[in-house]
């Protein structure tokens, strides 16, 4: 198994690369953050104009048919620049609920749309009182005729700031559905709200809001397959992340002295380096785990698929909280300030790990699926 990107995937990583560096610094970033909407309207066009909107779908569908090993490299760089448009909401979730439930009917009129950038989606799966758990939603769906109304109420849905139509699950025939929503709506009240990290979240509260049924029978081995791609995603986006905050880490040290020395020839400070060296590598080792196992998954039978995007994003999501503390403790009083770019990225690194989970979730879901390997009795004979 070749475990090295292609070319055509190291051409691309480049290519974002370099369309952040230039358009994406710092301060960019932040005069984004203070704006209204939070993200930029320009660089979504120009993610369109190059074709990341459309990775994943196939080419009928207006998209590039390529899949999530190009959607991976993507969100890595994005990481890296910690960038604010809704990638994740509408391509990830919801274009890839759209692409793993819909007709081919409803794909040809959504996806489109989404790899043009004029379409926004937002999976509205979370509820108030349902912590993590996607499997038996409160919400409610009446299907009559071609048609359906839809009431509950839906929080954290990433995106819904965005949102011209939610994914939304609900309750019906005895399982779970999923339903399209136009965001103006009768019936639709969207709440927005903003994380830690600045981006935006909504709730949303559905009564009686006209809805579509996306696709036939019931959802959720859809919705569990893109949960797991989507904690792929944010897999490859918190090495990004972390990345960029041990390099800005590394060169802290080797500017910034004290007493007309770099602090970075304390010994300390070295080994303490040299450790968020070898938790990234480990990090990023899982995180190539967790994209091998959506890939891998062709028809979405996967009996381990979930097993392995949990446990690695389990150490994922630890790496993550080493990495962020040891920036900031690293960068001493300049880390705690907003003006500082460090500060930024430990924020992202703190809500990566509590998006979809949390570590406590994890563990005990993996230890309820066996863990990753077959337990075997020890031959003392």
């Amino acid at each position: 198994m070749d475990l090295e990107l292609t070319d055509v995937q190291q051409e691309l990583g480049s290519t974002v690369a370099r369309l952040l560096k230039t358009k994406y610094d710092a301060g960019t970033r932040e005069a984004l953050l203070a704006t209204e909407r939070g993200w930029s309207e320009e660089m979504w066009n120009q993610y369109a104009e190059i074709g990341l909107l459309g990775l994943p779908f196939a080419e009928e569908y207006g998209g590039a048919g390529m899949g999530f090993a190009e959607v991976a490299v993507v969100m890595e760089e994005f990481g890296r620049a910690l960038v604010l448009e809704p990638y994740l909401p509408t391509v990830v979730l919801g274009g890839g609920l759209v692409d793993a439930a819909g007709t081919d009917e409803q794909k040809a009129q959504i996806l489109p749309g989404v790899a043009e950038g004029t379409t926004f989606l937002a999976f509205a799966g979370q509820e108030p009182n349902s912590r993590y758990d996607l499997t038996s939603p409160a919400t409610t769906a009446a299907v009559s005729g071609d048609g359906a109304t839809l009431t509950g109420e839906k929080s954290g849905v990433l995106g819904g700031d965005a949102a011209t139509q939610f994914v939304v699950s609900a309750a019906v025939d005895g399982g779970v559905g999923l339903f399209l929503v136009d965001a103006q709506a009768e019936g639709v009240t969207v709440d927005v709200r903003t994380q830690a990290d600045g981006l935006k979240t909504a709730s949303v509260l559905f009564e009686n809001a006209p809805a579509a049924r996306l696709g036939t029978g019931d959802a959720s081995d859809a919705i569990a397959r893109v949960i797991d791609t989507a904690n792929a995603a944010l897999a490859a986006e918190a090495v990004g992340a972390m990345s960029a905050s041990l390099k800005m880490t590394a060169e802290y040290l080797h500017t910034r002295e004290q007493f007309g020395a770099p602090i970075g020839r304390n010994q300390v400070l070295q080994h303490r380096a040299a450790d968020m060296y070898a938790t990234l590598e480990g990090a990023k080792s899982m995180a190539l785990y967790s994209k091998l196992a959506i890939t891998q998954d062709v028809d979405g039978t996967s009996k381990s698929r979930h097993a392995d995007v949990i446990a690695a994003k389990i150490i994922i999501d630890d790496a993550s909280e080493q990495i962020s503390q040891e920036s900031i403790q690293m960068h001493g009083g300049i880390g705690m300030t907003m003006e500082y770019p460090i500060g930024h990225y430990a924020k992202r690194l703190t809500v990566i790990p509590r998006t979809f989970d949390d570590e406590d979730s994890l563990v005990a879901e993996l230890a309820e699926l066996g863990g990753l390997i077959e337990p075997e009795a020890a031959d003392v004979s």
